[in-house]
């Protein structure tokens, strides 16, 4: 048994005695009751339950298959491809940085599942106890730990009612997603049921209760708070019962039903059992009755945040008392009329509205130190005083995958801005990242310090790693993002567009300028690029006949051309409106892990030109081909306007300058990028003939 040492730490959930193991068993030593041991997991359940997003003989496939190849990731892949958010992305546990844990604190997360959320936590914490109902997906879960090298992760199969462990044994328990659930007795399949709209869990066979939701909820949160030490903390995330996604129709999640969630409930249930043949009994409640749930089950010093769009994944997750200062900062993905209502949703209703909630609550009654993770590193990078008081941290907008950063503000005692920007290592072994942006931004600083523009560059602060986490932090750069989004129509965003990147070639040419390391003649530098570029194509099977054409005909132009100098300059190498940032009459540019030096200076000028182009969602919905794009919305009279302005501004003569998009998306094809960044993500790679065929006309 590779379990063998855990089971030291387990009692009878039935009379709390300690247990002897004996060969494929556990034995309390006061009841007598056996426990049999399934594959390393002890097995509490009084009977055996499921609940999964697949079948039971699907999970058993999965474990079989994914055992013998020695592959989890390759066997869930050809398996359940569909299910592969559910438990491959670390983000499912980026709000770990809000739990007040160390490296060595003890959790469970109960209810684990496939163990999204044990998986990450498990680097940062010194044991993580998964615990389910279903044996299959705690298979799962053992099969990944020890294939992705976590010793730390235990599995037990357990109903949340009567656990297997003494009094005051964890430091935090994670309820995320399952307190809706422990009143559900029946197997749940969610792929059997879940195939349209108002489907929902329709019983097989309906079964009578005899107890309510509300007293089950109570009973395994009093469970809960048996197994927490005093001062330890739950973490619940849950969705919020009048949450307004639910107010404008989307369906709840459990029932698949829509306004049924804010129902009376009796009027609920006779609905579920008309549509399901079911009683209704998922509950899910509002800030008021999560408050009281907790406090009668004898919790205290309660923190509650809104989650939006979903706890699952939340974009951000924000105290409730900064919510209403930070309204136009939220994310709203979820249909129309949901975006009509938020925008038009008083600011000091929100808080009450956030379509999920989390609750940090404290075991005990007399003051706990339950401050986040975070800020308690923020302390010991001193950055924070032991005086700063009301310290409080948001999860901002992260960009998703597992190598890349968890991103916070940080606000200190002023609700109206942050005083931080910090990024956390999802991946405890990936801080490449952190350590590359850096050494960049001190670069960059160095480069920069005599000029007006370091003010434009955030200002790193710390970076490090601090009770095994790593994160870097920076000033909070106090500026609004563009007012195009990946999502707008250009034709109504030109005029703001226009005055944007003017604004920014204006700060590029600047920033150009004051970091040129050398100069080269034009015609023969060029000609050399383009060989070694092609080169490169070829040895990646890039170099396409019509690729291999259109370098030959870009050779052929140069060879024309007058030769004249052009800089080799500093790059940001990701110079796009997403890292841009404006405030009234300025720029400022975020996200250096990018930034090179002696580069070319065009791709940045392309990036930032083109690129709002081709992520519009005229070009996402028509698929149109770049020129045609260009001529329907008469957008070549911007571009020259923008490519002349730059010509202008920097010297660079216009017959080169006409050559920079298939000169720039030579250089992004052929970059070569750290593992952290697919270069598929680079909207200029997606057109890559398209731009060795297109020219600026002047």
């Amino acid at each position: 048994m590779k379990n063998i040492r855990i089971f030291d730490d387990l009692v009878c959930p039935k009379c709390h005695s300690f247990l002897s193991h004996d060969h494929n068993k556990l034995i309390c030593s006061s009841c007598r009751k056996d426990y049999p041991v399934i594959n390393d997991t002890p097995d509490f359940r009084d009977r055996a339950g499921y609940w999964c997003n697949v079948s039971r003989e699907k999970m058993q496939e999965l474990n079989r298959l994914a055992d013998i190849s020695g592959d989890w990731l390759g066997t869930a892949k050809k398996t359940v491809p569909q299910y592969m958010d559910h438990f491959v992305s670390f983000n499912r546990a980026d709000s770990q940085f809000l739990w007040p844990c160390t490296k060595d604190s003890k959790i469970l997360d109960a209810g684990s599942m496939w163990g999204g959320i044990a998986v990450p936590a498990a680097q940062f914490h010194s044991e993580v106890y998964a615990v389910d109902k279903t044996v299959e997906t705690l298979e799962f879960l053992r099969i990944r730990a020890q294939q992705m090298g976590f010793s730390n992760i235990h599995t037990v199969a357990s109903g949340l009612e009567k656990l297997p462990f003494a009094d005051d044994f964890f430091d935090l328990v994670v309820l995320s997603g399952v307190l809706e659930w422990v009143a559900l007795e029946e197997e749940v399949v969610l792929e059997r049921h879940w195939k349209k709209f108002g489907r929902g869990l329709r019983a097989e066979k309906a079964l009578r209760y005899s107890e309510d939701p509300k007293t089950i909820q109570l009973r395994v949160l009093r469970e809960i708070r048996r197994v927490i030490k005093p001062g330890g903390c739950i973490y619940l995330a849950i969705e919020n019962r009048i949450g307004y996604i639910y107010l404008a129709g989307y369906p709840d999640d459990h029932m698949n039903i829509p306004f049924i969630s804010f129902m009376p409930r009796s009027i609920a249930n006779l609905l579920t059992k008309l549509i399901l043949k079911r009683e209704y009994r998922t509950h899910v409640h509002g800030i008021p009755g999560y408050r009281s749930l907790l406090k009668e089950s004898g919790f205290r010093n309660i923190d509650f945040y809104g989650a939006f769009m979903h706890y699952i994944t939340p974009s951000e997750v924000i105290p409730l008392d900064l919510i209403k200062n930070l309204k136009k900062e939220i994310s709203s993905t979820k249909g129309i009329l949901n975006r009509i209502l938020l925008r038009f949703l008083p600011k000091g209703l929100l808080k009450w509205l956030s379509p999920s909630i989390i609750a940090i609550a404290v075991k005990g009654s007399s003051i706990a130190n339950n401050e986040p993770r975070l800020i308690k590193l923020l302390r010991l990078a001193g950055l924070i005083t032991n005086e700063s008081s009301n310290v409080k941290i948001v999860k901002c907008d992260s960009r998703p995958g597992n190598d890349l950063t968890v991103n916070y503000w940080v606000y200190s005692d002023n609700k109206n801005r942050p005083r931080y920007f910090c990024k956390v290592c999802r991946n405890r072994e990936s801080i490449d990242i952190l350590d590359a942006e850096s050494k960049n931004l001190k670069r960059v600083d160095f480069l920069l310090k005599d000029t007006r523009l370091v003010s434009n560059i955030p200002k790193l602060l710390y970076y490090g790693t601090i009770d095994d986490v790593t994160f870097m932090v920076t000033e909070f750069v106090e500026a609004k993002n563009s007012v195009f989004t990946f999502n707008d129509r250009l034709k109504t965003k030109l005029e703001y567009l226009d005055r944007e990147i003017k604004m920014a070639i204006r700060f590029l040419a600047s920033f150009q300028k004051h970091t040129i390391k050398t100069q080269v003649e034009s015609t023969p530098y060029l000609i050399s690029f383009l060989e070694d570029q092609k080169k490169i194509l070829e040895k990646h099977s890039l170099l396409t006949e019509d690729a291999k054409k259109s370098i030959g005909g870009l050779k052929e132009e140069l060879c024309r051309l007058k030769n004249f100098t052009i800089p080799l300059c500093a790059q940001h190498g990701d110079y796009d409106f997403c890292n841009t940032l404006f405030t009234k009459n300025e720029l400022k540019i975020v996200d250096f892990e990018h930034f090179q030096e002696g580069c070319l200076p065009f791709l940045d000028l392309a990036t930032l030109i083109f690129n709002p182009i081709l992520v519009s969602s005229e070009r996402k919905k028509n698929t149109l081909p770049l020129c045609v794009l260009l001529d329907r919305y008469n957008l070549t009279k911007y571009i020259t306007s923008w490519i002349s302005l730059y010509a202008e501004l920097t010297g660079i003569p216009k017959q080169i300058l006409r050559l920079v998009p298939p000169l720039a998306a030579l250089e992004q094809r052929t970059k070569e990028y750290a593992y952290y960044r697919n270069p598929e993500t680079f909207p200029i790679n997606g057109a890559f003939e398209e731009f060795l065929r297109s020219r600026i006309s002047f």
